[in-house]
């Protein structure tokens, strides 16, 4: 009878947790768009412009071409390495405010704080997952590729256990020393140069080819376009090692969160 009065107890417990999320996502998906004549639209707009200011910079003054053997242009090169990258910029850096914009919420003993990294986190692919399905609707339609459902799901984890740990770190972080939410996006726009996003991996100079070998941007981007475009997949082993890796990553962040929830109240 214990055995199963715990297990309802977990049952009822994670159904709040699912509820509070769904709501938490819905409201933070409704509010950033709220009073705006565009709307959603904007989610995919933005992204829109940005591709296109690169595509025109490093196709007309830079000249930079796809690599050999990939089925479409370098348009669609650039867009398939720049949604996930701006879901993962998205993600960190809403993840990093997420505890200090909602002090209220932090004051309430036993409202479960993890829920606002993941919800920031769930926001930022829910708003990628819009441009990834159009791109997906237009790869269809033109014949300029091949996409491969198991493999953006498998890129899609990939993403999200990447992500886990190091918005867990920041959130918690943020609460201390303020700043690194302003230091975050400068951060974010070198690890994004020197990640094969705006150019093939060709492109990188032997000499620092080095740096695509401790960059997992590098396999994130190769991984959804291998989805959308039927390119290459990046090597399984690094893959494996990485999300390895990345899954210590996780659990050292949900550690360090909770070691240091108790602090965040007196700090808001």
């Amino acid at each position: 009878m214990s055995s199963e009065k715990l297990r309802n107890g977990w049952s009822r417990a994670l159904k709040k947790k699912i509820f509070l999320f769904s709501e938490l996502l819905r409201r933070d998906l409704t509010a950033r768009y709220a009073g705006s004549f565009g709307g959603p639209l904007w989610a995919v707009a933005n992204p829109l412009i940005l591709c296109a200011l690169y595509g025109f910079v490093f196709t007309v003054f830079l000249r930079v071409s796809p690599p050999a053997g990939f089925p479409a242009g370098y348009a669609e090169f650039l867009l398939g390495g720049m949604l996930p990258w701006i879901g993962v910029t998205e993600a960190l850096s809403r993840s990093a405010t997420s505890i200090s914009d909602q002090a209220h919420l932090v004051k309430k003993l036993n409202f479960p704080l993890e829920l606002l990294v993941a919800t920031s986190i769930a926001s930022a692919l829910a708003i990628e997952a819009i441009g990834l399905t159009l791109l997906s609707g237009f790869i269809l339609a033109s014949g300029r590729g091949a996409v491969q459902p198991a493999v953006l799901v498998l890129a899609a984890l990939f993403q999200i256990v990447l992500l886990a740990g190091p918005c867990l770190f920041l959130a918690s972080l943020n609460i201390f020393f303020r700043d690194l939410s302003q230091l975050l996006p400068p951060a974010l726009t070198i690890v994004m140069y020197i990640s094969p996003i705006l150019y093939p991996e060709k492109n990188v100079p032997e000499g620092l080819r080095f740096l695509l070998a401790v960059n997992p941007v590098r396999d994130l981007a190769a991984l959804f376009r291998a989805g959308l475009f039927g390119s290459a997949i990046p090597d399984p082993a690094r893959l494996a090692a990485w999300s390895a890796f990345f899954l210590v990553v996780a659990y050292a962040g949900a550690k360090f969160f909770r070691r240091c929830r108790p602090g965040f109240a007196d700090l808001l």
